[in-house]
């Protein structure tokens, strides 16, 4: 079954004061390509924060934003049909998942044929960004840079082409952008695009991804409303505050162990301080330069994602500039409650509530 797919990125909740260290939301692109895709990979360190400098493919943009998305989602697979998308068999690939105390998705596998890896499972990436120890490890050739945006400026990476990745009976040939990580919990970041061409499900009852090679039974799952923006999915929410409602396009984002986090923009262009008052805490997270962000930990009474609702959810939102345009993620403290069904060919999201849930199915 590995020719399935053939070819080709912790808040710990204490008192009320939360502090976050990054080392950087980051933009990868290959020195080959620049100007054209870009990878975008978010390492965390054993402290992390969401995803908080996220880009929007909307910005700026005079075309309706689901237009935009839609039109850029299938260009996308219309370059991947081009050149060559992977042979994807029927077959279902089983991959088992430990689910750390940092709430986020780890599974072993290889790269090059190296002993086992610790393996970082996070939608709210597209590419794949490895430690420099695992670079050498695994054999990895450095044949080209790439550059790091992060929050708070751009710096150049190196970057490997054409490794083979392998998760259970699952492989791709991947490229990776090679980060100086130091005390992680992992060994590499993987994003989405390892599951190019299948349907991943991320079951968080079994700690099992399940790779289809088609849609599996929806019975239960609630499709979302979904925007691919920055070339990461996104869902629609709404929040409810004491005297407003507001409306959010949250990516999804396993790489994160937080709960609703907005960033700078969303925040300033709703004046979230006046309007999200029940304040918890604080949190601080740096850029990969080393600049500190500060952010604001409130507590608001629901959010409902697609007729879901989530009772007093933890919101944070950042209130210096982080370089973001997008509005903001969902990480895992909120995903780990649902099953997820991610078909990476239609770009549609389902979740249905799962065992560890603690929420209440809206009255439709």
């Amino acid at each position: 079954m590995s020719a399935m797919l053939e070819s080709l990125t912790p808040v710990f909740h204490g008192a009320e004061v939360y502090s976050f260290l990054d080392a950087g939301v980051l933009r990868y692109t290959p020195a080959r390509d620049r100007g054209q895709a870009k990878l975008r990979i978010k390492p965390f360190g054993p402290v992390a924060h969401p995803r908080r400098s996220m880009d929007s493919c909307l910005a700026q943009r005079k075309l309706p934003m689901s237009r935009i998305c839609r039109i850029r989602f299938l260009a996308l697979l219309a370059v991947t049909a081009l050149c060559g998308a992977p042979a994807v068999s029927a077959e279902t690939i089983a991959i088992p998942f430990e689910l750390g105390k940092d709430h986020r998705i780890y599974a072993e596998g290889t790269i090059n044929h190296s002993r086992p890896l610790r393996f970082l499972v996070d939608t709210g990436a597209d590419g794949m960004a490895v430690s420099v120890a695992t670079s050498e490890l695994a054999g990895m050739k450095i044949d080209d840079q790439s550059e790091n945006t992060g929050a708070d400026g751009t710096t150049l990476v190196d970057y490997s082409t054409n490794n083979t990745v392998a998760l259970g009976d699952a492989s791709r040939t991947l490229g990776a952008a090679v980060i100086d990580y130091q005390n992680r919990p992992f060994d590499a970041v993987l994003g989405w695009k390892f599951f190019e061409g299948s349907v991943v499900e991320i079951d968080y009852d079994k700690k099992t991804l399940f790779v289809h090679g088609t849609l599996p039974s929806t019975a239960g799952y609630t499709r979302m409303n979904t925007r691919w923006i920055d070339n990461i999915p996104a869902v629609e929410v709404t929040l409810h505050a004491e005297n407003a409602s507001l409306q959010a396009w949250l990516s999804l984002d396993t790489g994160s162990n937080g709960t609703i986090d907005l960033g700078y923009s969303y925040s300033s262009r709703h004046n979230l301080q006046d309007v999200l008052t029940k304040k918890i805490g604080t949190s601080q997270f740096s850029g990969s330069a080393g600049r500190k962000i500060r952010a604001v930990d409130v507590r608001v009474p629901s959010a409902d994602i697609q007729g879901i609702r989530l009772d007093q959810p933890k919101v944070s939102f950042t209130i210096d500039e982080d370089g973001s345009s997008g509005d903001g993620t969902i990480g895992s403290e909120v995903l780990r409650n649902f099953n997820i069904l991610l078909d990476t060919k239609t770009g549609d999201v389902y979740l249905r509530p799962n065992g560890r849930a603690v929420l209440q199915q809206l009255r439709r």
